[in-house]
């Protein structure tokens, strides 16, 4: 999936410190802050939480190494059982999730892996080392060695590497490219273009290399975004998908649970899609079925509409798209997935225990 010579370039630290933070929320004022202290205190009552909390213990369950990723170690957690469940400790010491390893646990990882890299064929490449490093904790986590709160993929499988390529084809097929622009306040925030030359992504660039191809632009990027799929197109590659919004909008919309909100921003002209594959619109129509089938379900005392409407889409879909969706492929909705972790990060949806 990524080429060994991929060429990463266009960012400055501010452009691809934007980009992360879309995905990392907390990462600018991460980077803000001052160093950690040497021992975490207790959260103060009304902290915003933030940070993990990593916990190293031993076969018996004693804490050998505490330690908060943003306040620094906790001391009087070591030596001792683990004093209380994950939720507890977050909540005592204002971390937003908890890591618990047992003591070797690395090395095991380490020996599975090699295990696997060795029976593995060349062709695997990086992708499929990386699944294989992913089906590796999952298994040290159902063993118990691993515990993770919350787990936000607890219930997604694991995908085989060709699994993640029929995806990536129906996204974005060979020698072509993907943009995504995003602004604040009228000024240009990020961007991103992703070419994949020969099955493998070989080029990610950034704002800086994207305003050198269009030159001088308008000012308003509703107009803007058609400067810039021409200017990709002649210096990378045809574009097959393109995304253009206000950063605050696309930050929204990706931790957003409520169906339909792609949708309705599409419709405003709050996102731009364009160009729009096939099975990016059927989805978008699929996902504004859902929203007015949520919304007829509270207007109308619980009578959902989405029963009666969802399978005619459903059908619209396979006649004009002829083609699976990346949710059917995968066995899971990825922007779903992201969302709740998202959420999860900005303090909303506290899981329960």
């Amino acid at each position: 999936m990524i080429a060994a010579d991929i060429r990463f370039e266009g960012f400055d630290v501010r452009s691809w410190t934007n980009l992360v933070s879309l995905f990392m929320p907390g990462l600018p004022a991460r980077l803000a802050r001052d160093p950690d202290p040497t021992d975490a205190p207790t959260a103060r009552e009304g902290e915003p939480k933030a940070g993990s909390l990593l916990l190293v213990r031993d076969g018996q369950g004693l804490v050998l190494a505490a330690q908060h990723t943003q306040r620094g170690r906790i001391p009087e957690l070591v030596g001792e059982p683990q004093g209380g469940t994950l939720p507890e400790l977050c909540a005592r010491y204002g971390a937003h999730r908890a890591l618990v390893i047992r003591e070797g646990v690395m090395e095991e990882l380490a020996e599975r892996l090699a295990l696997r890299f060795a029976a593995s064929s060349p062709e695997s490449g990086y992708l499929g080392q990386v699944l294989m490093l992913l089906r590796a904790a999952r298994e040290l986590m159902d063993a118990g060695l691993v515990e993770l709160w919350p787990n936000p993929i607890a219930n997604v499988p694991v995908p085989s590497p060709a699994t993640v390529r029929r995806a990536l084809d129906l996204l974005l097929p060979n020698d072509r490219a993907a943009v995504m622009v995003l602004w604040d306040q009228g000024q240009l925030w990020t961007a991103l273009t992703i070419r994949r030359r020969g099955g493998d992504i070989d080029l990610v660039a950034g704002p800086d290399l994207v305003t050198r191809w269009t030159g001088p632009l308008g000012g308003d990027w509703r107009r803007d975004y058609r400067v810039m799929v021409d200017a990709v197109a002649r210096a990378v590659a045809p574009v097959h998908f393109g995304l253009f919004a206000e950063a605050g909008t696309v930050r929204s919309l990706l931790a957003a649970a409520d169906p339909g909100a792609w949708a309705r921003e599409v419709a405003v002209r709050n996102v731009v899609l364009q160009p729009m594959p096939r099975p990016v619109m059927a989805a978008l129509g699929a996902d504004a079925v859902r929203g007015v089938g949520r919304a007829s379900a509270r207007a109308l005392g619980g009578l959902d509409l989405a029963g009666t409407l969802l399978p005619l889409a459903q059908t619209l879909r396979a006649r004009v798209t002829q083609a699976t969706t990346v949710t059917e492929i995968l066995g899971f909705d990825p922007l779903a997935v992201l969302g709740a972790a998202l959420r999860r990060e900005d303090g909303e949806g506290e899981p329960s225990e």
